[in-house]
């Protein structure tokens, strides 16, 4: 009885990282950064604004519009680790950036709580 060998139980090598994949990480990583600092920004301006004559709805439709971004691009940045994780890419940026979008929002989150509250 010639019976074949078992196949080793090490995987095989992972491919090679391709130039496009490395490439697309990186615009990717630079985007997410992008936003994150635009977040900043408008965050600050978000907290500077005060109601004026028409009433607050232009306030509050800011900070929805806000986040929204941040609930996106958390997602996105999500989305882009768990890529750049499988590809075998470095992903601490997106971390970075899906953190931040994650802190930015708990604590929006929290702030506008603690205005329901008080008033």
């Amino acid at each position: 009885m010639n019976m074949p060998l078992p196949s080793s139980p090490l995987s095989p090598a992972p491919p090679p990282i391709s130039r496009m994949a490395v490439w697309v990480s990186r615009i990717l990583d630079g985007l997410l950064l992008g936003l994150c600092v635009a977040l900043l920004a408008l965050s600050y301006y978000t907290f500077t604004l005060h109601c004026e004559s028409f009433g607050c709805i232009g306030v509050g439709l800011l900070w929805m519009l806000w986040a929204v971004c941040v609930a996106v691009g958390w997602v996105v940045a999500l989305v882009v680790r768990a890529w750049q994780r499988r590809r075998g890419l470095g992903s601490r940026v997106s971390g970075w950036a899906s953190t931040v979008l994650l802190v930015m929002g708990v604590g929006h989150l929290l702030y506008w709580l603690g205005n329901m509250v008080l008033k």
